[in-house]
Protein backbone atom coordinates (compact mmCIF):
# COMPACT_ATOMS: atom_id res chain seq x y z
CA UNK A 1 0.00 0.00 0.00
CA UNK A 2 1.23 3.21 -0.58
CA UNK A 3 1.62 5.74 1.95
CA UNK A 4 1.91 9.63 1.21
CA UNK A 5 5.44 11.18 3.01
CA UNK A 6 4.79 14.60 5.19
CA UNK A 7 7.46 16.18 2.13
CA UNK A 8 4.52 14.44 -0.49
CA UNK A 9 1.97 16.86 1.63
CA UNK A 10 3.59 19.67 1.93
CA UNK A 11 4.68 19.82 -1.78
CA UNK A 12 0.79 19.19 -2.88
CA UNK A 13 -0.80 21.92 -1.08
CA UNK A 14 1.85 24.49 -2.32
CA UNK A 15 1.19 23.74 -5.79
CA UNK A 16 -2.46 23.87 -5.56
CA UNK A 17 -2.43 27.39 -3.56
CA UNK A 18 -2.81 28.98 -6.86
CA UNK A 19 -5.99 27.15 -7.61
CA UNK A 20 -7.97 28.42 -4.28
CA UNK A 21 -9.92 31.18 -4.91
CA UNK A 22 -8.23 34.49 -3.13
CA UNK A 23 -10.56 37.28 -1.85
CA UNK A 24 -10.34 40.48 -3.74
CA UNK A 25 -9.38 43.70 -2.77
CA UNK A 26 -12.99 45.98 -1.66
CA UNK A 27 -13.50 49.65 -2.82
CA UNK A 28 -11.75 52.30 -0.72
CA UNK A 29 -13.93 55.01 0.61
CA UNK A 30 -12.89 58.46 2.11
CA UNK A 31 -14.89 60.81 4.37
CA UNK A 32 -14.20 64.13 5.34
CA UNK A 33 -16.33 65.23 7.90
CA UNK A 34 -16.30 69.18 9.10
CA UNK A 35 -17.66 70.09 12.49
CA UNK A 36 -18.88 73.10 12.41
CA UNK A 37 -20.28 75.65 15.63
CA UNK A 38 -23.87 76.24 15.59
CA UNK A 39 -26.13 77.78 17.75
CA UNK A 40 -29.07 75.10 18.35
CA UNK A 41 -32.61 76.77 19.87
CA UNK A 42 -33.41 73.76 21.81
CA UNK A 43 -36.94 74.72 22.57
CA UNK A 44 -38.02 77.25 19.36
CA UNK A 45 -41.61 77.43 21.22
CA UNK A 46 -40.23 78.82 24.61
CA UNK A 47 -41.95 75.60 26.04
CA UNK A 48 -41.35 71.86 26.96
CA UNK A 49 -44.03 70.96 24.44
CA UNK A 50 -43.65 66.71 25.35
CA UNK A 51 -44.88 67.69 29.16
CA UNK A 52 -46.80 71.42 28.84
CA UNK A 53 -44.61 72.97 31.30
CA UNK A 54 -43.06 75.92 31.10
CA UNK A 55 -38.79 75.46 31.05
CA UNK A 56 -39.19 77.38 34.48
CA UNK A 57 -40.34 74.33 35.71
CA UNK A 58 -38.45 71.99 34.01
CA UNK A 59 -34.81 71.02 35.79
CA UNK A 60 -33.17 69.27 32.34
CA UNK A 61 -33.36 72.73 30.78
Amino acid sequence: MWAMEPGHLIWTLFLMQPLWPHPTDGATRVYYLAIQDVQWNYAPKGRNIIRNQTLDDNTYV
